[in-house]
């Protein structure tokens, strides 16, 4: 436990001091009973955003926190230097390890410093071109002995000097020298104050410090008894000293008296540790050892307390201040915190929360009735007073809602009035998810939707509101939204699934006109429909979709509301403000003024928004709920600022980093970059997207990564832009990737030139092998020619032989029909003579002698007449080419006789055809193939007629 360490000195400290700490250990404990027995208060707050040791891992322990021009917040940790910039937290430690004490950042027109000291270590870290931060120690340059021994607990800027304090010495800096100094005795924190620099010596009063001097303070001496904690300007030339345990003083002017402020006596006990004044409206904020954080107005009056039941972390406040944007930051004895000051919300939100995830809200005589999972529970408005139940409302809560000074609340179980003493139950029906008022003539009746229909209240003769009837002709489904059109049609939305019109009577004891609209010819779908009065007109949510009906109460596209990449559901609220409800975040349209980014997440598919009061809105939440003053003037400070590059990495080896400003050229081997990005606004729910042109001029979808990789670059020119969730501003970085030399120009160029005369070599050779291919062409067709003349040639040779076949059979024919016709000559001429003979036998001498012989003569010379055979021979040789010749030339004794008998082999006459030819007997020619045959030397076996046809 350290609830004492503001006051821990080192060993040189006076006794008397070192001695207290057993009577402030007996304290503490008393203080430990006095809280246990405190009571709790439902109070509402500022919104409160927790950094545990868990997410930015590193000690618990935070002493002190700073922020630079560039809003990154530094804390001073036990394990080191925590820098957290919106997106990640990342520790630096010092040289050995030590803890760090205290933390400072400070701008000058050369540079940016973040101040650190700790045990015999004192120096600065700064920012690198590559973003990251390197540490430049000042103390191990000094030849102060002291530095070995004392621990720097305290940074301190003026005008002029920054100074390093322990509690024993005090080293100033300039910049470029260090100075010592030193007092009598040990003492507190130095305080520059209203342009001094005011110190409280330990046991003794107030200091001022003039260059190396101490000069007291008049009227402070009755401070010598305790501990200053802190001292603060007031207006007036007036001073606010805050003691650790005498509570809190006045001075001016050299006269100093107690302030007493209804909790005086409270911070007394719980050891008043920190304070600072908020820039905004001037409150006091009070750090305690044993119970957090208490915001006071000005005139000291408790605004807001911060302690574990109501959602800090720890009780013991190590370190507070105020950033940019006006929210307070508080370092812990276990993690950070952050309040948002600055915002217009305030919720109940605590540890050990009664209520549960709210439904619905009313007030009712200066009362606020939150309806919720738990119940129904009630206190008096804005005040700090604990919730108590109602009871006989326990469980599930869907409505409340005040008509004519009548509290009606919609349970899962009926509907009840609530009553300033109990309740009544006014209807049995189950599941009131909603009450709308309907104006009959002079009379107002209420449509409620309930797990079963439509149901009608009206008020009785006592004008308490009562139940009617249910609306007949109506589907039993559970209807649980009801609005209603200028024409009187009622719109109602299923619980789940389903959107359905209907006309009612005028009394809405009945439906005469019932229709369902079905997806997707009506709509893109049916489940969670959501019905919404948006300028008069019904807007209905289907889907992504937003539709608004036509004149014929068909569904068309909502001209004010075209879909857009990340869904959202319509809120409307008072005097023309409405939201826009996101699945993490609201975003909220007041009347004539810009839309406010609001950091709350809804009961998810129940985002309810009340406007509970003229100057409120109520949101629904799953632990408590959250209050937006819509009135005040206190507004969020608007988002203006981009985000800023983090850290480019060499993907392959991220311990390899490149600058990240400029123009930036990276070695030729980085080819996979990581990009590390963030924006430094805290306590909001920041989306990225981001586009790498040079790559894509495609956008990527929203992100809440930090980073983004990419890979497989190329040798060029990159700009990387990325954009939040919270404004159209784009962050740039640009940066070239250099190219391998095979990348250069004269590589290019020699490239160029290569594959040039590589060109000219393949044209080249293509030309040749073209050639060659040509001239094999040309063989293969010149072959192919010859090979067709080839062909050709024995086409015409077989056509040839075919007519000389022709030719052959032809003459074959001729010499036959030549055979046969001397045969038949030679028989006719035999019978010429025959008869002739017959008539000189006959006639005597009737026919002269000489005219008989002649006669006779002529016949017997043409039985066998050599010009027969000529012609014959002259065709036989055509035939049988030559036939006669080469047998000659084998057989030059052969007689004309056998030559003729040799043709009439050859032609394959038969022995009875041949004797006449040959003008012989058949037995001459039998006597003439036997000579021929052994005038040939062929043997009897063989054949004379195949002989013939061989020669």
């Amino acid at each position: 436990m350290i609830f004492d360490h503001p006051v821990r000195l080192h060993t040189h400290a006076k006794r008397t001091y070192r001695s207290s700490k057993h009577k402030t250990g007996l304290l503490a404990a008393l203080l430990f009973l006095l809280l246990i027995f405190s009571n709790l208060h439902a109070q509402e707050t500022p919104p409160l955003v927790h950094y545990s040791s868990s997410l930015f891992k590193a000690h618990n322990q935070n002493w002190q926190i700073s922020q630079s021009s560039d809003h990154m917040i530094y804390a001073a940790n036990s394990d080191g230097l925590l820098e957290y910039d919106g997106a990640s937290w990342r520790l630096y430690p010092l040289p050995d390890g030590q803890i760090v004490r205290t933390v400072l950042f400070d701008e000058t027109d050369r540079e940016k410093r973040i101040y650190a000291g700790g045990f015999a270590e004192f120096g600065y870290w700064k920012k690198e071109a590559d973003g990251q931060l390197k540490y430049y120690s000042l103390s191990s340059k000094a030849n102060f002995p002291s530095l070995k021994t004392e621990e720097i607990w305290h940074i301190l800027k003026t005008p002029d000097y920054i100074y390093f304090q322990s509690f024993a010495k005090i080293y100033r800096y300039d910049g470029k020298n260090l100075v010592e100094i030193g007092a009598s005795g040990n003492f507190m924190f130095l305080r520059y104050v209203q342009g001094r620099l005011l110190i409280q010596l330990i046991g003794k009063g107030l200091y001022k410090l003039k260059d190396t001097k101490f000069e007291p303070v008049p009227g402070t001496e009755s401070l010598a008894a305790t501990i200053v904690s802190s001292i603060l300007p007031l207006s007036n030339d007036r001073l606010l000293i805050t003691t650790t345990k005498k509570g809190l003083f006045v001075w001016r002017n050299g006269s100093i008296k107690p302030w007493n402020i209804p909790l005086s006596q409270e911070l007394k006990r719980n050891i008043l540790n920190r304070a600072i004044i908020l820039s905004q409206d001037s409150s006091l904020v009070f750090g305690t050892i044993q119970n957090g954080v208490y915001v006071f107005s000005k005139d000291g009056n408790l605004k807001y307390q911060f302690n574990k039941e109501t959602g800090l972390q720890n009780n013991t406040v190590l370190g507070l201040t105020e950033d940019t944007r006006k929210q307070l930051w508080i370092g812990l004895d276990q993690g950070i915190d952050m309040i948002k000051m600055s915002s217009p919300i305030i919720s109940y939100q605590t540890n050990d929360n009664p209520l549960g995830s709210t439904y619905a809200a009313a007030i009712w005589h200066e009362k606020l009735y939150v309806g919720s999972n738990k119940g129904v529970f009630v206190k008096k408005w804005l005040s700090s007073e604990p919730f108590r139940s109602v009871p006989g409302l326990e469980g599930q809560t869907w409505a409340l809602t005040v008509f004519d000074d009548q509290l009606l609340c919609g349970h899962n179980d009926a509907t009840y009035r609530i009553e300033e003493n109990g309740i009544k139950k006014i209807s049995d029906i189950t599941g009131g998810w909603i009450i709308r008022p309907v104006v009959n003539g002079n009379d107002t009746l209420l449509l409620q939707g309930t797990y079963n229909g439509l149901h009608v209240y009206r008020k009785n003769p006592q004008k308490l509101w009562s139940y009617a009837y249910p609306v007949k002709a109506v589907l039993p489904i559970p209807i649980r939204q009801i609005e209603t059109d200028i024409k009187g049609t009622f719109w109602l939305g299923h619980a789940y699934k389903g959107l359905f019109t209907a006309r009612l009577t005028p009394q809405l004891d009945s439906a005469f006109q019932w229709r369902e609209l079905k997806a997707p010819k009506k709509l893109p779908s049916e489940f969670s429909i959501e019905i919404t009065e948006w300028k008069k007109q019904i807007l209905i949510r289907s889907g992504h979709t937003f539709l608004q009906p036509d004149s014929k109460n068909n569904l068309r596209p909502s001209p004010d509301f075209p879909t857009e990449d990340e869904a959202f559901k319509v809120r409307i609220g008072t005097n023309g403000d409405w939201f826009k409800v996101f699945m993490n975040r609201v975003t909220f349209y007041p009347a004539g003024k810009k839309p406010a980014n609001l950091a709350l997440t809804l009961i998810r598919n129940n985002e309810t928004i009340i406007p509970i009061s003229a100057g409120y809105y109520f949101f629904c939440l799953d632990n408590g709920y959250a209050l937006y003053n819509r009135v005040s003037d206190k507004e969020e400070n608007e988002i203006i600022s981009v985000p800023i590059i983090r850290k480019v990495a060499n993907l392959r080896n991220l311990s390899e980093t490149f600058g990240i400003s400029g123009k930036p050229a990276l070695p030729s081997e980085v080819r996979a970059v990581r990009i590390m990005y963030a924006l430094p606004e805290y306590g909001q729910n920041i989306q990225f997207k981001y586009r790498l042109k040079g790559l894509t001029d495609q956008w990527s979808e929203w992100t809440s990564q930090n980073f983004v990789e990419f890979t497989n670059l190329e040798s060029a020119d990159y700009i990387f832009e990325i954009r939040s969730n919270l404004n159209d501003s784009s962050a740039l970085y640009s940066f070239s990737i250099k190219p391998f030399w095979r990348e250069t120009v004269f590589a290019r160029i020699l490239f160029a030139v290569l594959t040039l005369m590589l060109l000219l070599g393949l044209i080249y050779y293509q030309e040749k092998r073209l050639a060659s291919h040509r001239s094999r062409l040309i063989e293969e067709q010149e072959e192919k020619l010859h090979q067709q003349r080839l062909s050709s040639e024995r086409q015409i040779m077989r056509i040839q032989n075919e007519k000389l076949q022709s030719d052959i059979q032809s003459k074959s024919q001729q010499l036959s029909n030549v055979a046969i016709n001397v045969v038949r000559k030679n028989e006719i001429l035999e019978e010429i003579r025959d008869e002739l003979k017959q008539v000189k036998e006959e006639l005597g001498q009737q026919l002269p002698n000489i005219h008989y012989q002649k006669l006779l003569n002529s016949i017997e010379r043409n039985v066998a007449g050599k010009d027969d055979w000529v012609l014959f021979e002259q065709n036989f040789d055509e035939v049988h080419e030559q036939f006669f010749k080469r047998l000659r030339q084998s057989y030059p004794s052969i007689s004309p006789s056998e030559l003729r008998l040799a043709a009439c082999l050859r032609m394959n006459l038969s022995t009875k055809e041949m004797a006449p030819v040959l003008g012989i007997s058949i037995r001459g020619v039998g006597i003439k193939r036997y000579r021929l045959r052994k005038k040939l030397g062929l043997n009897l076996e063989a054949n004379l007629v195949q002989a013939m046809m061989d020669i």
